[in-house]
């Protein structure tokens, strides 16, 4: 990601030093909160800072963020465990347009809340790369792996729209994963974020997201579920968790006022919806076995509600 954001970096100072007559505009912000997360999968209370800035050279725009959250949790990935974890975020993205509103901050996955400059300007086209980590302890310790984005987002005056696609497989420098193939396995998000005149920000979006247990690789992949009657090679797992499978795909809210800000994602968990999905990747892409989906198993109501207490700062320079 260093070598990344530094490529780009390099590339746009280039670019700026040829044009004339252009002001160099650089706009951040940071953010500091306390979150408590209630819901049927997580339980945990939060401590986190998010830190973003935006590059405005002309027609050029550069935007970066970087997180980290400290957090108490008492279930994890449907787990009931207690235990203590932290995870960090950053992202660059390149485009054009005139961001200096930092609406961009909205594409951060780690944070509900937007980092938000009410003199700024809004306005950017442009698509980048992320990162995102989780350490976890006990017996999830296995499970906290390192994942890479990409990310698109779309802006115009106070209103954006962003995609991210997270996966844990690794491409070069720039989409990052760690290749396990397991747990936080791979997700997508498109989600809308506007801001009213009384600087209120709501934000509303659609996702999926796959969660798989870790596969044994000592045994042969002969295990006879989601194995369409045997046609099929699929891993066994590893204990502890040799069932912890799970697929949500949901809908998303948030607001935000100045000092807190509140948000939910509600839907369904469908182990039948995972195994598809999961099964196009693996039987199209040759990405043999497949994993032992209980696709028998009924559907189940998903659900998390978020509150946070923020206090954020921006600056223009």
């Amino acid at each position: 990601m260093k070598a990344f954001f530094n490529l780009f970096l390099i590339l746009f100072l280039i670019k700026a030093s040829v044009l004339k007559a252009q002001e160099l505009n650089i706009n951040g912000g940071f953010l500091i909160k306390g979150t408590l997360v209630l819901g049927n999968q997580n339980k945990s209370l939060q401590i986190g800072a998010f830190g973003f800035g935006a590059l405005n050279y002309g027609k050029m725009s550069l935007e970066s963020g970087l997180s980290f959250v400290s957090y108490q949790f008492i279930k994890r990935h449907t787990k009931k465990i207690n235990g203590l974890a932290f995870s960090y975020e950053g992202f660059t993205l390149v485009g054009i347009g005139n961001n200096t509103n930092l609406l961009g901050s909205s594409v951060s996955k780690l944070n509900n809340e937007v980092i938000y400059n009410p003199n700024g300007k809004g306005g950017f086209i442009g698509l980048g790369f992320g990162f995102s980590k989780d350490y976890l302890p006990k017996e999830l310790k296995s499970y906290g792996i390192k994942n890479g984005q990409f990310i698109m987002r779309f802006s115009k005056g106070n209103k954006s729209m962003h995609t991210i696609f997270t996966n844990d497989f690794k491409i070069g420098k720039l989409f990052n994963g760690e290749r396990t193939d397991y747990a936080t396995t791979g997700s997508f998000y498109a989600g809308y974020t506007s801001i009213n005149k009384q600087h209120r920000v709501f934000q509303t979006g659609i996702g999926i997201a796959l969660f798989t247990a870790q596969p044994n690789y000592s045994k042969s992949p002969r295990n006879p579920l989601n194995s369409d009657d045997g046609r099929k090679n699929v891993w066994f797992t590893l204990p502890p968790f040799k069932d912890l499978f799970y697929s949500n795909l949901y809908g998303f809210v948030a607001y935000q006022d100045a000092n807190y800000s509140v948000s939910s994602k509600i839907g369904i968990n469908s182990e039948r919806l995972g195994a598809y999905v999961q099964n196009k990747l693996h039987d199209g892409f040759g990405l043999n076995p497949r994993f032992p989906w209980n696709v028998a198993k009924k559907d189940k109501l998903y659900y998390e509600f978020i509150g946070s207490i923020n206090y954020t700062n921006n600056t223009d320079d």
